[in-house]
């Protein structure tokens, strides 16, 4: 194959499977350029199952592989089966209602959490690919207080039984990003005592963990902004979350580790209920998707101007939202939601 145009030794590795792809980066250097192409390599979906069986109801990790066409858009197999994906190999996950086993995917790498004690942690992150993954550590109970060593006198004349104040309960918010300025991907999570969550402002201890570092997790400090418990959103360097209370997005920066407040799209008014504000990324950009049910979905996004010179204290006021799509609620209830997939290129 040296001496075939690299054009076409690409054309035949991409066509192997995924797993092969591993040691074809080994074979030689010109090989290993050509898989490492950005522009040219394939794009894998992940997806997680909902498995019933005589052992209870399960969560099953798999990952296919989408191929680009010359026309540079994604095309879809819908006949193939499920079961010809290739089935990551993690712990035994429990599936529950309105649990997400994926935390996040950057890069080949996939975060996922496991429920324990009533909470979701995001204690593994694996590389489908090859197989390796790595087990982070569990929150320490002994450093989480019990509801009876927290002041709850915002909630005095509630009658607490003893048993409930001497619990260790609550639930986490989590978030897996990776940011190109320092190369670092790091876990967020967030704890949130189970007794104030029903508080608009309850705190939340927030833990970062570095990959590699071998630091462990950090606390960096608590946050008032009660997060939706949805996984983090990465987007531009930093993990942004919902807060439906307040109907704020906040971000934090991967870099700095900082939270801020990011500028409200035109879409956010208290008079609406939260369900109809969803984040996603979609076409490379932050987006907010608006729901109005029996009428239309909006889809905004938050790009950045070109022509301006904002400080960098004042980072997001070189940004604007913009909409760029409304499409018509055609068919369906109006209890029914939409999720969009993609942003194809052209309509």
């Amino acid at each position: 194959m040296e001496n075939l145009p690299p054009n076409i030794t690409f054309e035949i590795l991409s066509r192997l499977p995924v797993e092969s792809l591993v040691q074809c980066k080994q074979v030689c250097k010109t090989w290993r350029t050509l898989l490492l192409r950005k522009t040219d390599t394939k794009v894998g979906l992940l997806f997680s199952f909902g498995l019933n069986g005589e052992t209870g109801n399960k969560v099953q990790l798999g990952y296919g592989v989408l191929r680009r066409t010359v026309d540079d858009e994604i095309s879809i197999d819908h006949r193939q089966s499920y079961k010809k994906l290739t089935w990551v190999d993690h712990p035994s996950i429990d599936k529950r209602d309105g649990f997400d086993a994926i935390v996040g995917s950057c890069n080949g790498l996939v975060c996922f959490s496991i429920p324990h004690d009533r909470i979701d942690e995001p204690v593994y992150i694996c590389n489908p690919t090859t197989k390796e993954y790595t087990h982070l550590p569990t929150l320490d109970w002994t450093e989480i207080p019990t509801f009876n060593e927290i002041s709850y006198r915002s909630l005095s004349g509630l009658y607490i039984p003893e048993s409930t104040l001497n619990r260790k309960r609550g639930r986490t918010v989590n978030g897996f990003g990776y940011h190109p300025s320092t190369n670092e991907y790091k876990v967020v999570r967030i704890y949130y005592n189970e007794l104030y969550y029903a508080e608009p402002h309850t705190p939340g201890r927030v833990q970062v963990y570095t990959l590699g570092h071998g630091s462990g997790w950090r606390v960096i400090g608590m946050i008032t902004h009660k997060l939706h418990s949805s996984s983090g959103i990465l987007a531009n360097g930093a993990l942004h979350w919902m807060d439906y209370t307040n109907l704020k997005i906040v971000a934090f920066d991967l870099a700095d580790e900082k939270f801020r407040l990011l500028p409200s799209p035109p879409c956010f008014r208290l008079d609406k209920p939260a369900s109809a504000f969803k984040l996603q990324v979609l076409g490379g950009y932050l987006s907010v998707v608006h729901q109005e049910p029996g009428d239309r979905v909006d889809i905004w996004s938050f790009k950045e101007n070109s022509n301006s010179e904002a400080k960098e204290q004042d980072q997001y006021q070189s940004w604007s939202w913009s909409s760029g799509f409304s499409i018509p609620w055609e068919g369906g209830l109006e209890e029914d939601s939409y999720k969009p997939f993609a942003l194809a290129g052209r309509n």
